[in-house]
This record gives structure tokens, sequence and C-alpha cells, in this order.
């Protein structure tokens, strides 16, 4: 408790003089566990070491490895003859972070004699891979699995701790090993291991000076001794444990991939094994008998670095076992050789073959072949052999566990078999027919909607053609009808009132007489007016300037108010005649309103183009009246009231500017033509 305080106060006085200090006044660091203790960033500041220890062993010619009693570090020796193991040393230099733990450059040493190695640490392989005893001489148990040269000079040894296998480097050739393998041994090196970028420990590994480091416990069993096992017996209970020495199988070959993964059917089992790379590769049918080292797999027993020692060429491939596809989740046929018939849900190829999808009612199970034909096709009927591996499994009770999930792993392409070919409505044509057909639907929609629209037109074309023939039609008939009745009786009346005022002397008489034959001749020409409007084309332009003119004319024509038009300007728009019609009837209404009732001396017509449209304005100089009151149409009095529905008609407004005694001036404003109700619309003058 006392060291382990002491030790806390020296390494925190060595942060403070690392952070505060300049590298000439920092504090030395005086054990191994102060400057395992360092960061990385603390490290790289160069601080100054004065450490004492024992040498474990020597990487030459760069680095060297010791102990003290508390720890173990590691110093450069650049290029210097270095010391050996088991030598007492000083070292003298200062940190930097290393690959992993912080050591000692710059290092000046000297040996102090000669003490021999330290006792070496009893660890697990959880202590080795914690990192705890790293740059340490430990000691591990286990039974080797192989022995193979790794480098020149330098031999990898695999040893099976129980839980892991850890690799062991012993710095002497392979010729000079003893015979270790499946042997119960006791090894003692130095803790080190394979790291990143990231200052991780991805792999522990011990490093041995020479094979005096191995002590044998228990040797190797001859060969001929191990006796056979079935694949049941594999890993099964024993009292004290069950050490995973050598064990030997027989059987018949099923499958022997690249990989080294062979597959024996022994007994009514199958078994799967992963032999030395060394080892020559099996064939399909052959008998042997195997030599390997017993490991857990995902749901059985294999066995692992195994040796042929035995075989015997086979005549014919075995059989597969025929089952149904629910069944392949029985746990008996794990590693075994089966044949299934299913139909085929899904294919994925990839770089290193293809994985299929077998589906049979509600049950599916994957396939992985090597190679496919390439005109296999999912909806395919098929038939498959190869060997069943349990890839994950899951807890059916408090102490068993069963299949859970299933693949079936292919030899080659004779393993697959194509029973019924897929039907030529796959899923993916059937949604591309769908997509085609849901196209089709909506490009008919789209060709019925305009073909609709189309014939709407047209009929509504058609339509107004023929309302607008029999309008043409009745007008024409009304013509006809006014020249041969109305007409010609009005110049009937017309040529009698000229025989009677010729033949009367009476003064007062004939004046009757000439004013009764001045108003059938304006009957007689408003008639004709009627008959030439009725003829007229209701779309045809129309000047109304000259409409006008004429009414002026007319007008002018007897006693009463002087009649004047203003010049038009000339960019008046050209207007249908039913409109000209319109506005001629009521500057006419307007006429005869400021005639009969204005008392005006002078009546003014004028026509103006304004940003709204056209404006024509009557204006007269008479008594004037109350507008509001007198247009809102008094019983018996129709005039307004007409003039408003005329331009209700065309699309125009109409006003009444005026006040007693100060005259009346009548405005229609007509919008223009882009403005206007539709052009198409006809209307029928009255």
């Amino acid at each position: 408790m006392r060291g382990s305080r002491r030790l806390s106060v020296r390494l925190g006085a060595a942060l403070v003089a690392a952070v505060f200090c300049p590298a000439p006044c920092a504090a030395q660091i005086r054990s191994t566990l102060e400057l395992r203790s360092l960061s990385a960033e603390q490290a790289d500041l160069a601080m100054p070491v004065d450490l004492e220890g024992v040498v474990v062993f020597v990487d030459p010619p760069s680095t060297v490895f010791f102990q003290d009693a508390a720890a173990g570090a590691f110093f450069q020796l650049g290029g210097r003859e270095p010391p050996a193991p088991g030598d007492e040393v000083r070292v003298r230099g200062t940190t930097y972070p290393g690959l992993f733990l912080p050591g000692i450059r710059d290092a000046e040493f000297e040996v102090r004699g000669h003490a021999g190695l330290p006792e070496a640490i009893a660890v697990g392989f959880e202590d080795l891979l914690s990192g705890r005893y790293h740059y340490q001489r430990v000691a591990v148990g286990g039974i080797v699995r192989t022995l193979e040269p790794e480098e020149e000079g330098v031999s990898l040894v695999r040893l099976d701790l129980g839980s892991r296998v850890v690799p062991v480097r012993v710095q002497a050739p392979l010729d000079r090993a003893p015979d270790l393998v499946d042997a119960r041994v006791r090894v003692a090196g130095l803790a080190a291991g394979e790291l990143n970028h990231r200052r991780q420990l991805v792999e522990p590994y011990l490093r041995c000076r020479d094979w005096s480091d191995f002590e044998i416990l228990a040797p190797p069993r001859p060969k001929e001794a191990i006796g056979e096992v079935s694949p049941e017996e594999i890993l099964n209970f024993a009292v004290g444990g069950s050490l995973r020495h050598l064990v030997r199988v027989g059987g018949e070959v099923l499958a022997a991939f690249p990989e080294g993964e062979v597959f024996l059917r022994s007994g009514e089992t199958g078994v799967g094994l992963r032999l030395l790379g060394t080892e020559t590769r099996p064939e399909v049918g052959d008998r042997i008998e195997v030599l390997g080292f017993p490991e857990m797999d995902r749901f059985s027993a294999r066995l692992v670095d195994a040796s042929v020692v035995s075989r015997k060429v086979g005549t014919e491939p075995p059989p597969p076992r025929p089952l149904a596809l629910p069944d392949l989740l029985d746990e008996v046929h794990d590693g075994d050789l089966v044949a299934v018939e299913a139909e085929l849900a899904e294919i994925h190829r990839g770089a290193r073959g293809a994985t299929l999808t077998l589906r049979e009612g509600t049950a599916s199970v994957q396939a992985e072949a090597p190679e496919l034909p390439g005109d296999l096709a999912t909806g395919a009927r098929v038939r498959i052999a190869g060997i069943a591996v349990v890839e994950a499994a899951r807890r059916s009770s408090a102490y068993r566990v069963e299949p859970e999930r299933v693949v079936v792993l292919l030899r080659g392409p004779g393993d697959l078999a194509v029973l019924r070919a897929p039907s030529w409505w796959t899923p993916r044509r059937l949604a591309g027919g769908l997509v085609v057909f849901l196209v089709a639907t909506v490009l008919a929609g789209l060709w019925i909607v305009l073909l609709q629209r189309q014939v709407a037109g047209q009929t509504s074309a058609l339509r107004r053609r023929i309302e607008r023939e029999a309008a043409l039609e009745e007008r024409q008939r009304l013509a006809r009808e006014f020249h041969d009745t109305l007409e010609q009786q009005l110049a009937g009346l017309s040529l009698r009132l000229d025989a009677a005022t010729a033949k009367v002397d009476d003064g007062k008489v004939r004046g009757f007489l000439e004013g009764a034959r001045r108003l059938v001749l304006r009957i007689q020409t408003e008639t004709r007016d009627l008959v030439s409007d009725l003829r007229q084309d209701p779309d045809e332009a129309t000047d109304l300037g000259g409409a006008l003119a004429d009414l002026v004319e007319q007008g002018a024509a007897g006693a009463g108010p002087e009649l004047v038009l203003l010049p038009p300007p000339g960019d008046l728009p050209p207007l249908p005649s039913r409109t000209v019609h319109h506005l001629r009837m009521i500057a006419q209404e307007s006429l005869t309103n400021a005639m009969k009732h204005a008392g005006a001396d002078r009546i003014a017509l004028s026509l103006a183009k304004t940003p709204e449209g056209v404006a024509m304005t009557i204006q007269d100089d008479g008594v004037g009246f109350d507008a509001e009151r007198e247009t809102s149409g008094k019983r018996g009095h129709f005039g307004c009231m007409g003039m408003r529905e005329r331009c209700r008609r065309i699309g125009a407004e109409i006003a009444w500017r005026s006040a007693p005694g100060e005259g009346c001036a009548v405005v229609v404003t007509l919008p223009n033509p882009q403005e206007s109700p539709n052009p198409k619309r006809k209307e029928h003058a009255p």
C-alpha cells in the first residue's frame, strides 16, 4: 500500500514537471511502471529516464526488452552491441510514445551483472489480450497444434490455450525443434502482439529465444496409438475436463472445397474437417482416415489442423440423403450430404459465387454455389445436393439448442438440376406488364378526355353555326317581311300624302300634311335602315361614325335644336354591325329625349378613344333633370330602361350626367374588343 502511494506521488511529480518545466529541469522517470503510465502525448515530451532492470529478450539490431520488479519496458539499441538475456542493466535516455507502450530512445546502458532470467509469470489468454503483462516474461500452458517455418531462422508454433489459439514465435529454425505436435507444454517468453495504427492490440503472441523455452509436460502420443472415434464422441464429457488432443476419424469424403474444408460421412453422421495447408486435398468418394484437433464449430464439433493418415480411392461418389425442406433443421444432418427439391425464389450473384433462396410452402433455406448456369431464373423447380451446415442456433430449453438457420453448400454445377422451368409470368414480367397496362390505361383515359373535349368543342361550334345561320335566316325573313309590307305601305302612304298636299290650298292643312309627310319619310328611312341592319351579318364590321352621321343628318332636316356630330378620331376600332346598331339606337333614343324634354338649343354627338375602350357622348344644353330619379325607370317610361338593356347586350356601360339647369350628357362606354364579352357570342338585334 505504501509502495503504491509513493509510486503515485512520484508519478504525479513527474507529470507536473513534464508539463510546467523545460526538459533540463524535468523529473526523471525512475521505474518502468512510471514509464508505462505516461500517455503518448506525455511520452512525446522526451522526459529523462533512469531505470534499472533485467534483460528478458533481445531483438537485434534494434530493441532490447527488460523488466524490473513492477513491469516491463524497452529501449532502442541504436546499432550497438546488445546485452544478453539475464543481464542486469542501467538505462538512461528520454521517453518516446512507441507503437503501444512508451519506450526509451537515445538510450545509454551499462551492464552491472548477470542475474539470470526472472521467473516467468503464469498468465492466460485474457491476460495477454488485456496488455497487462506486455513486454514482460510470461508463461502459458497448452497443447501444441502446429509447427511451421515463418521466416528465415524463425519458427511459428500455434498453441491451444483452451479458450484460444495463440501464436508463439521462436527465434530458432524448425529443424532443431523437438517433437511437439499434440504435446502438452509450458512455454515461457516475451508477451508481445500485433498492433494497429490506433495503438490497439489486435492479436497477442509470445516471443521465445529458442526451443529451451518449451517445457514438455505430456509428450505426444504415437499416431498409431490414437484410436478412431465417431463424430458423436468428439468433445464429449470427460472426468477432469476434455483436453483437445488429436483424435482419429475415418469416413467417406462427401465434399472437398478448395480452402481446405472437407466433409466426411462417418457411419451415419457427417463431420467437417479443416486440413493443414500442406495436405493434398482428397477426392469425393475417397475413404480416408485423418488425425485432427477437435474444435466446436457453430453447432457441431469438427476437426481442425487435420492431416490424412490413410486414403483409399473411391469408386463412386456417396449418394445424398433426400430430405424435405423443413427436415433440414433436424440437427442430425449438420455436416452431411443432403438433397432437397424446392422452388427457386431468389438469386444473388457475386464475385465469389451465388446465393440461392429456396422456398417450399412457409419453409425457406439458402444455398451457396461456386457457379450457376447462365439461364437459371427464379420461379424454377430445382433439385440441389450439398452439405448442410448449421449457420445459427437458438435455445430450445434450459439445456439444449437446436438449429435455427441452415445453409446448403453446393460442390459444383452438377449439384443443381432444373426439374421444371419457371413460368413465363415472372414477378418482374408481371410488374412490367402491370406498368405497361397502367400506362396504356392512363394514355387511353387522356385520349378519351381529349376526344371528348374535341367533340364538345366541335359540337359547340356546330351549335353556334346552326344558331347563327338560323338567326341570319330569321333576320333575312324579317327583312323581307318589312320590305314587302311595312316599307311598301309607307311608300304608298307617302304618295297619297304628296297628292293630298298638292290639292289642298288651305295653308294650315297644308302645313299639317307636310308634317305628316316628313314623319312618314322619317319612318320610311328608319324602316330601310332596319331592313339594312337585318340583311347585314351581325359580326361584320361597320363604321360607327358613319351611322351617327346619318342619324344627325336625318334629325337636322326638320325643325328643332341644332344637331352637331363632332369629328371622330381616326383610330377607332372596327365594331360589329350588331354593336353599331345598338349604339345608334341608344343615340337616337337620347336625341329623341333631348328634343322632347330638354328644350335644348344644341345637341352634340361625339366619339372618343379612351384607355377603357370607345366612349360615345350625347351632350345637350337643355334644362337638365335629376339623373338618379328620372333614369331609374319611372312608371310608363321605358326609354332609359331600354338603353340599359341594349348596353348589357353589347357589354357596355351607360351613365347620365345631369342636374337641373345644367343640361345633360349621356355617356356610353364600350370596352376594348379584348376586354369585351366572348366575340363568338351572337346577340340578335331587335
